[in-house]
């Protein structure tokens, strides 16, 4: 073979080698080929619909994954309820919703319940815009909701009777307040009449009601312009939540009821991963994989 041949045949081998290769990635349907695909679009489609309901602290984040979710896969239709963390958990295990949103582990008799733990919520203490306090301390919080500590004035602030702004018992925000601030149960909610589990109420009416106080996530504290307390002088950020300076916060779960099926497991998988990293520090949560282990043992399940 003189060498012209030799270089027509060494070109007609690679174009034929390079064409059988491509025939096979084309046609191949391994998982590696599958994690290529789901690694090209962030996201590992499956069409269907589902229906996630609970927490209205996690509700903006599921709100807004769902959305890019479904932009990315048209064939899918995400449905994201609110009710509280409570309802949430009983709507899964009565089986009218797929995922309960939730700020709280389940409870006894929901041991059927499958933990998808997805990132960590910042609560804060927010106020009307008369009150003129920055920081309240533990034992100062204790007394304005046991009812002992009813004007402004008894902790450093104006003259100005202190009005809470309340949740239900369902709420999963109460049940982190009164873990891990309050260390035991509200004694005094306020007027019934300002009781809700929506946020957006709740911030209402702490804008609306002179010396109101209340609590929400910082996220939708700070888009509504209210003044987040600070906890014993420690800032409601994630940084001190980090280092265990910063105590109310609470890890956020998607529960199901046993093993996720492949369309709630996809849509997990998707508001854990890179890709909405940026929608969490927008709306203020902080991804699980940023707080330690010996960080998030301090709000696990005892």
């Amino acid at each position: 073979m003189n060498t012209k041949q030799g270089i027509i045949f060494g070109g007609i081998a690679v174009i034929a080698l390079a064409i059988f290769g491509f025939s096979q990635f084309s046609t191949d349907q391994s998982p590696q080929t599958a994690a290529v695909v789901a690694s090209q679009t962030d996201i590992a489609c499956v069409e269907g619909s589902l229906t996630a309901s609970g927490s209205t602290a996690l509700a903006p984040l599921a709100q807004k994954v769902a959305q890019q979710y479904q932009k990315q896969c048209p064939d899918t239709r995400i449905t994201i309820n609110l009710g509280g963390s409570g309802t949430g958990l009983t709507n899964v295990m009565n089986g009218v919703s797929d995922i309960a949103n939730s700020d709280i582990f389940s409870k006894p008799g929901q041991e059927g319940l499958v933990d998808h733990q997805v990132a960590v919520v910042i609560f804060g203490l927010m106020v009307n815009d008369k009150v003129q306090v920055d920081s309240l301390t533990t034992e100062q919080i204790k007394g304005i909701y046991a009812g002992t500590v009813t004007n402004w004035g008894q902790v450093g602030g104006n003259d100005l009777p202190i009005v809470v702004i309340s949740r239900p018992p369902s709420s999963g925000t109460r049940a982190t307040f009164q873990n891990y601030v309050l260390g035991g149960p509200e004694t005094i909610s306020g007027p019934s009449r300002l009781t809700s589990d929506s946020n957006g109420t709740v911030i209402k009416n702490v804008r609306q009601t002179a010396g109101a106080i209340g609590y929400a996530g910082t996220g939708p504290i700070k888009e509504a312009g209210l003044k987040t307390l600070k906890i014993n002088d420690v800032e409601a950020i994630a940084a001190n939540v980090a280092d265990g300076s910063y105590p109310y916060w609470n890890i956020e779960h998607m529960y199901t009821k046993g093993p996720a099926s492949a369309l709630a497991q996809s849509f997990i998988d998707y508001v854990m991963s890179d890709a909405s990293k940026p929608t969490l520090l927008t709306l203020d949560f902080v991804p699980i994989s940023d707080i330690s282990p010996q960080i998030l043992a301090t709000h696990q399940q005892q």
